[in-house]
């Protein structure tokens, strides 16, 4: 009976045993599942960029849309997540003011991309948060429009000359005034000289240009008129100078009078930018990060092409920016031969002995009867006489000349700016 009861215990206490370790061991399993549930949920990322930064040159939009910096290769539910993210960014956007033809402010306009700066641009999608730092440089130079080759009059005072009225800067920054390098151009002697121009924008990007300057002689004018340098505008909208005469009371304020004697070069001047500088009209792309990996994928990918459309919208090429290169024209000359004076003509006195009354002036012409005729004259009136030079007449000598060649500008040499092709904001191009 003992015997029995002992083993009923031991039997009982071994089952029991065995299920306290089965359930200690099931414990282990159900935590150790639950562990992994919260360590998988809290390792996942849902808002998987390709890039984090973001570099845009003024003029270019920014995109602000997640499905443009999402990695479509590393993410799944894709199109959830593209609608149920918001954005909050602090970009601020330039501002452009318009004016009338008075200087008076009609109205503002806000433009689609930012101003230089830093930014961040924050995706939120329920608890996650991606950053997106934005960097806003301007590195562009302004566009220069002008006229390859302009007449101005001889004599003109190049310092008070309007040129811009002849040139247009696009900029999508604020520019400073125009500087003008007339060093180079003597206003006093009709020829073809180069002259310089280049303007700054705030950020400090320089563009140049050279056109030539020719200086012509002034048409003949009546009393009453001045001689002027015009600027006009032909059919086709493009600035030039027209050399011309006007009545002195006809004379506007930007027309440039010239002298009639040399007038002094002071080297550089300014000139106001502020009615010949615009902004473009439309921005310069979108600036984004690359798609990444959307190449190798679709490589890779064996199902279906609507499997791979699932993964979002791939980048779209906007091609428009355009691509340029610089072809110099050279100058078209010709040969011009002219006469060089050596020396004026002129006319030489010629001279001969004559016997002249000393008191009264009286000329007796010359030789032998001219002194009998004196001395008749001097016993008359008691009047002294003595030979002396007298001009007879004038020798006339011909102008010294020679021949010489030189060589005229018909057109002078420019630099033309070709557009090769355009590319997009992603580095493409075709």
């Amino acid at each position: 009976m003992e015997t029995k009861k002992q083993n009923f215990i031991e039997k009982y206490l071994d089952t029991k045993q065995k299920k306290i370790v089965a359930g200690c061991l099931a414990g282990v399993f159900v935590i150790g599942a639950a562990g992994a549930v919260i360590l998988n949920n809290n390792g996942s990322k849902n808002l998987v960029l390709t890039s984090n930064e973001v570099d845009a040159e003024l003029g270019q939009k920014v995109s602000t849309n997640v499905a443009d910096y999402l990695d479509a290769n590393k993410v799944d539910n894709l199109d959830k997540i593209i609608k149920d993210t918001k954005e909050k960014d602090n970009l601020k956007y330039v501002t452009v003011t318009n004016k009338d033809e008075n200087g008076n402010v009609v109205s503002k306009e806000e433009k689609d991309y930012p101003k230089v700066g830093n930014y961040e641009i924050n995706f939120i999608y329920g608890k996650e948060k991606a950053t997106v730092k934005v960097t806003v440089k301007d590195t562009t130079a302004p566009e220069i429009k002008a006229p390859d080759s302009i007449d101005i009059i001889q004599y003109t005072d190049l310092s008070a000359f309007n040129f811009s009225e002849l040139l247009e800067a696009t900029d999508y920054s604020d520019v400073k005034d125009w500087k003008i390098d007339t060093s180079k151009v003597d206003v006093n002697t009709i020829g073809s000289y180069d002259l310089k121009v280049s303007i700054q924008d705030k950020y400090k990007n320089k563009a140049s240009k050279k056109l030539k300057v020719n200086i012509v002689q002034a048409p003949e004018f009546a009393e009453g008129e001045v001689a002027v340098t015009e600027v006009v505008t032909d059919e086709n909208g493009n600035k030039k100078t027209v050399v011309t005469k006007k009545a002195s009371d006809q004379v506007s304020k930007t027309d440039a009078v010239a002298s009639t004697s040399p007038v002094s070069n002071k080297g550089t001047v300014n000139n106001s930018s502020s009615e010949s500088t615009t902004k473009p009209s439309s921005n310069s792309g979108t600036s984004k990060p690359s798609t990444g990996n959307s190449s190798s994928s679709s490589n890779n990918n064996t199902g279906s092409s609507s499997s791979s459309s699932s993964k979002g919208d791939e980048h779209k090429h906007n091609y428009n920016i355009p691509v340029t290169k610089t072809v110099h024209h050279d100058a078209v000359t010709r040969q011009e031969t002219y006469t060089v004076v050596d020396k004026e003509a002129y006319d030489e006195p010629v001279y001969e002995t004559h016997v002249v009354c000393k008191v009264c002036g009286q000329d007796f012409g010359k030789g032998e009867a001219a002194s009998d005729q004196a001395g008749i004259h001097s016993a008359e009136f008691g009047h002294s006489y003595h030979s002396t030079k007298v001009q007879a007449g004038t020798k006339h000598h011909d102008a010294v000349t020679h021949q010489e060649t030189r060589t005229v500008t018909v057109t002078p040499a420019y630099d033309e700016t070709v557009t090769t092709g355009y590319r997009c904001s992603c580095g493409a191009v075709k």
